[in-house]
């Protein structure tokens, strides 16, 4: 079994000043940090890198382009068994999953992604969409990997 924190949408320095005591304390309980984008600042994203056991990360639209050069735009990953797509997102969410699903060759178990700010946990061409919501707006979320089960856990600040 592995715990994944599961963070998007922080924009540190713009809509916080710090990643949140919280979360920063928090990094060492976790296997690893699953970064879904706009960080906003360079600095944000070698904190979570040096911090955190492993940390997988992708970077978003309001990235700066020192983020934008160090993180790719989507990657997949193969954790405990199960194909994970991370990819941030863009443009307007009402057909935000068709267009996430046409980023990745393959069709993964899992698409991770934020963006919207909204936490959502919904199902789309059998594929699982999964969102921790904005850390700016005081969401993020857990997961568990265990024996192929995916479980999803929203958090509050």
């Amino acid at each position: 079994m592995k715990r994944f924190l599961v963070i998007s949408d922080s924009h540190v320095p713009v809509r916080m000043p710090d990643l949140p005591d919280e979360i920063i304390n928090a990094l060492k309980e976790y296997d690893g940090v699953i970064g879904l984008g706009d960080y906003v600042d360079l600095d944000t994203v070698i904190l979570l890198e040096k911090s955190s056991r492993e940390f997988y990360g992708v970077h978003g639209n309001m990235d700066y382009p020192d983020v934008k050069e160090h993180l790719p735009f989507s990657k997949v990953l193969l954790l405990e068994g199960v194909n994970i797509g991370i990819c941030h997102g863009w443009g307007a969410p009402w057909d935000l999953k068709d267009r996430l699903l046409r980023v990745f060759n393959e069709k993964p178990d899992v698409i991770l992604f934020g963006h919207t700010h909204e936490p959502e946990d919904t199902t789309k061409a059998g594929v699982r969409f999964l969102n921790p919501g904005s850390l700016a707006e005081g969401s993020y979320a857990v997961l568990t990997l265990d024996g192929g089960e995916v479980r999803f856990e929203l958090k509050k600040l």
